[in-house]
């Protein structure tokens, strides 16, 4: 059967539309919005149709899939749920309906999705305390902290935690994006704790181990090492893709 294509169509007419058996209720202006694509020539009555045994066009596609397809059109917003993935079948139904500029926005969006795809941020905090049997665990003993973690995510915690230099420090590291940073204030490692816990990170890890050993420069006296590692992690909320096509 052909579509009508005198000029008396409506383009506020009602349509309903079977696609792989969903049922989709539109009108006609909204399926030729790009004249050019598949839908367009098909509404204007360019290519034939079919019918459903209700009376309704079909179209043998994937039925869940075209709900993003008919928005697009209805609002040219590409608009996906968080856990969307199904990308190669939504590229596969925008190219079969040969919509040019929603081809575009879902390469565009699963580029997007694919280089944000992790949101879990981690930083390790260790913690380094060397002294004798007389000066452990006190303030005496010798105490070295370092950071290891990507480096926006470490400039973005308080400057006066990290060290006001620490942006010049972290400029010597040529970019990496994991990197080692010496931290010198005073019980930096409790300090950061309870700055990362009020900011929704969670330790997923803590380890200490100890290692002794005789020092004859200290008077043959027994050197202690005590190594403080915590593991810290921060998902992310994902964000929804929602892109306007201009």
């Amino acid at each position: 059967m052909h579509l009508d294509n005198q000029l008396e169509m409506s383009g506020s007419e009602i349509i309903h539309l079977n696609v792989g058996g969903a049922v989709y209720t539109t009108t006609r202006s909204t399926l030729c919005k790009y004249p050019d694509s598949m839908l367009g020539a098909m509404f204007r009555g360019d290519i034939p149709s079919r019918l459903d045994l209700n009376g309704h066009y079909f179209i043998d596609r994937d039925g869940e899939i075209f709900k993003y397809i008919l928005n697009f059109l209805r609002s040219s917003k590409l608009s996906l749920p968080n856990d969307f993935k199904d990308y190669d079948l939504l590229l596969s139904e925008a190219d079969f309906y040969q919509i040019s500029p929603l081809i575009e926005l879902v390469i565009q969006t699963q580029d997007e999705s694919s280089q944000n795809k992790s949101h879990t941020h981690y930083l390790e905090i260790i913690e380094v305390r060397i002294g004798t049997t007389a000066t452990m665990p006190s303030k005496n003993s010798r105490v070295k902290t370092i950071m290891i973690g990507r480096k926006d995510v470490i400039l973005s915690l308080p400057m006066q935690l990290i060290g006001e230099d620490a942006i010049e420090r972290l400029d010597m590291t040529n970019g990496m994006d994991y990197v080692e940073l010496e931290l010198n204030s005073a019980n930096i490692r409790l300090r950061l704790a309870e700055t990362l816990k009020n900011s929704n990170w969670e330790l997923v890890h803590s380890n200490l181990s100890s290692s002794s050993s005789v020092k004859s420069a200290n008077g043959g006296s027994l050197c202690i090492e005590q190594t403080y590692r915590d593991r810290w992690m921060l998902n992310l909320p994902k964000i929804k893709k929602f892109v306007t096509y201009m």
